[in-house]
């Protein structure tokens, strides 16, 4: 590790030149949601989930951070997360392989920035996370080991696969609003403030009964939502 930062400026200096990369940390925008999802008991689905990558017993930008995505990919199945990084084009030039707490990444090469995959990844925790530099220097090819720390905002946390949400014209005086939407998915109407009905779907086709009979020209809030997945929200105008 005492190499470190020198062989990281060195290849950014020269994965720098002629492209006009500026030499900055990577920052994480902020990201907002109504309410943070537990990592440790995530609903099967995707997410995106910011992510620091930090000098090795720090907690200082790694000069490998720019050279990363600022979010990783995650994938639920059986409460098990499956974690993609993204490098980027630049990173392409001289990251050759990697480790996550010693575990080989599976490789998927793109030429905008190659994607590593690791299985079974604990969001909570911090991991060591291992590179394989091919470095030019003095005219020929260094290839050398480097590791940093690797941490989630889990904070910020998000779904990205959206509720599939379909609604049928709904007419004036009726008593029930149906459509599509994906199973298990919870279905709530509303008029302004006032909630009219809701159900949770038991398959693709939903029904929800309503309180009381609408109007013409009433504009009603549909929203599909389900653990795991991203809220989607229609507004129909009663016909």
């Amino acid at each position: 590790m005492k190499k470190t930062v020198t062989v990281w400026v060195a290849a950014l200096m020269l994965a720098g030149v002629g492209t006009g990369i500026p030499l900055v940390k990577v920052t994480v925008p902020a990201v907002a949601q109504a309410a943070t999802l537990n990592a440790a008991k995530l609903p099967n689905g995707k997410y995106s989930v910011p992510v620091h990558i930090y000098k090795t017993g720090t907690t200082t930008a790694s000069e490998a951070a720019q050279y990363f995505n600022s979010s990783a990919k995650v994938s639920v199945k059986s409460k098990r997360a499956t974690v993609s990084l993204t490098t980027t084009k630049a990173g392409n030039q001289f990251i050759k392989a990697m480790t996550l707490d010693g575990h080989t990444a599976k490789v998927t090469a793109h030429s905008t920035g190659n994607t590593y995959t690791f299985s079974k990844v604990n969001l909570k925790t911090g991991h060591a996370l291992g590179f394989t530099l091919v470095v030019p220097m003095n005219g020929q090819e260094m290839t050398m080991t480097q590791s940093a720390k690797l941490t989630f905002k889990t904070s910020a946390l998000k779904a990205t696969t959206k509720v599939v949400l379909t609604t049928s014209k709904v007419k004036a005086k009726a008593k029930k609003v149906t459509g599509k939407t994906t199973k298990g998915a919870k279905v709530t109407v509303k008029h302004g403030q006032t909630t009219l009905g809701k159900v949770t779907s038991k398959k693709a086709a939903y029904k929800v009964k309503l309180k009381r009979a609408v109007k013409k020209n009433w504009k009603l809030k549909v929203t599909a939502s389900k653990a795991g997945y991203k809220a989607v929200t229609q507004t129909i105008k009663v016909k």
